[in-house]
């Protein structure tokens, strides 16, 4: 540590005060050991003082630099949350857009479905009278499934696709099934030989009568028994009982045989 040329001096001087006070120990040598003294503690504390502040100026530059590092950081931090907030309100427009067009199309949307479980329920009831049970369960769904607000519109158009899907595909499929119909006022447990969707056959368990669906009329009549064999026939080809073969069954809208 570099002593200041003042301290030096009052050394010195201190140092030549001393040898006098050694040759004369009188009052002078107090009189000048006092302010030497007075100095030298003064200088000490002086440069106390500046090496004090040199290590607090020290420190006080460390951390300003820290900070000047922190603070590069933060700004550094502060982009990217910037660009990140930016990209998330680019999202947020983008899903504001699809939800309003999401809800466009849902207006747009549900008076169709409506117009189509409309239409299945006509078909139902104006049709010709075949699995009316599993039909009407599947029509009571789609209509509750509609009526569902928890329910998205994808969700509900396609399961209403499905069902028309399947009303659909009645159309190009034939098909044997037991069921009760309605036989001059009598309740009869017959094997129903279905056509398509648009024409029904009946064989009675016994086999000995037959019968269709009078779709002009919609009552079952019986055919004449000359219908018999073909419809035997075409009951067994349904069942898959016998290989499929030509046959001859009266078809459309008939009002009586």
């Amino acid at each position: 540590m570099a002593f200041p040329r003042t301290f030096l001096a009052l050394c010195l001087l201190f140092s030549f005060a001393a040898k006098t006070a050694d040759a004369q120990p009188t009052e002078t040598q107090r009189r000048v050991e006092q302010p030497l003294r007075q100095a030298i503690d003064t200088s000490q504390s002086a440069q106390k003082t500046v090496d004090q502040w040199r290590g607090d100026r020290e420190r006080l530059t460390a951390r300003y630099e820290l900070l000047e590092q922190e603070i590069k950081q933060l700004k550094e931090r502060n982009d990217e949350l910037q660009t990140a907030a930016d990209a998330t309100r680019e999202r947020l427009a983008q899903k504001k857009q699809q939800l309003g067009e999401i809800e466009r199309i849902t207006g747009e949307i549900t008076p169709f479905l409506e117009e189509l479980i409309q239409q299945l329920a006509e078909a139902l009831q104006q049709g010709p009278p075949f699995l009316l049970q599993e039909r009407q369960d599947r029509l009571e769904k789609l209509q509750a499934l509609i009526n569902d607000p928890g329910v998205s519109v994808g969700e509900k158009y396609r399961r209403l696709m499905e069902g028309l899907l399947v009303e659909a595909e009645y159309g190009t499929t034939t098909e044997v099934y037991q069921d009760h119909i309605d036989l001059q006022g009598q309740s009869t447990l017959v094997e129903v030989f279905r056509l398509g969707r648009l024409n029904l056959f009946y064989l009675t368990l016994d086999q000995e009568h037959c019968g269709f669906y009078n779709e002009a009329e919609r009552i079952w009549q019986t055919l004449d028994e000359t219908y018999l064999r073909s419809l035997k026939s075409a009951v067994a080809m349904a069942a898959k009982r016998q290989p499929v073969e030509m046959i001859s069954l009266p078809l459309g809208r008939m009002v009586q045989p």
